[in-house]
């Protein structure tokens, strides 16, 4: 078997042209295309959304409305116990964080309605 030189550098692969994956217009159209497409998204894009402001003021009915009703248990950084006898809303804080306080000094005070109404419920209960 004779080896032909010939067809075998025909198999070679022709390094000297440089081939590319696509032509030069082609690869100025797309980028066109991609750059208009992101000019449209810019302008057409969603404006930032206009913010009114209104003043607060106290209410005229002069009662107290709650703007925060919440149950649970006040703990300080250090170890101290603050509770209480009865459940109830808490109507007045007479305490800051970081205040100085002293055994048996009134830290807050505590809508009495309910504790009320279940003191009349006894006694009704008990007659």
């Amino acid at each position: 078997m004779s080896i032909d030189r010939e067809s075998i550098d025909e198999l070679r692969i022709d390094r000297t042209r440089a081939q590319s994956r696509l032509p030069g217009w082609l690869a100025w159209v797309v980028l066109a295309v991609i750059l208009a497409a992101a000019g449209f998204w810019w302008l057409k894009r969603p404006g930032l959304p206009v913010v009114t402001t209104a003043a607060v003021g106290e209410s005229a009915s002069g009662g107290s409305s709650a703007v925060l009703n919440a149950s649970g248990y006040i703990t300080a950084r250090r170890a101290a116990t603050v509770s209480s006898k009865v459940t109830g809303k808490v109507t007045e804080v007479l305490v800051e964080e970081g205040m100085t306080v002293a055994a048996g000094q009134l830290m807050a005070t505590l809508d009495p309605a309910v504790a009320d109404q279940s003191l009349q419920l006894s006694r009704a209960q008990a007659q």
